[in-house]
């Protein structure tokens, strides 16, 4: 099991893959946009999830999340009350 810190590291290191990729071919997401790259992401895991054993290829829950934290950084990043 991955420790929290652990778990951040990997989102951030996704996230700089992220921005590298987006540098070079793509221009400002809209908040529907990275809905879309997030459920395109999910259609891929589902295709995925049974090649591997029945275990989830995490790589995918990290892009996901990484996705999400990159729509964050654009438009809010509201807390749970």
């Amino acid at each position: 099991m991955a420790t929290r810190t652990e778990v951040y590291a990997a989102i951030d290191s996704e996230r700089t893959y992220q921005e590298n990729l987006i540098r070079h071919t793509v221009r400002n997401q809209t908040q529907m946009e990275h809905l879309a790259i997030i459920r395109r992401i999910v259609r891929d895991l589902e295709d995925q999830w049974y090649d591997t054993s029945g275990q989830p290829p995490l790589d995918y829950m990290r892009k996901i999340a990484a996705v999400a934290v990159s729509c964050m950084e654009r438009y809010g990043a509201p807390h749970r009350i």
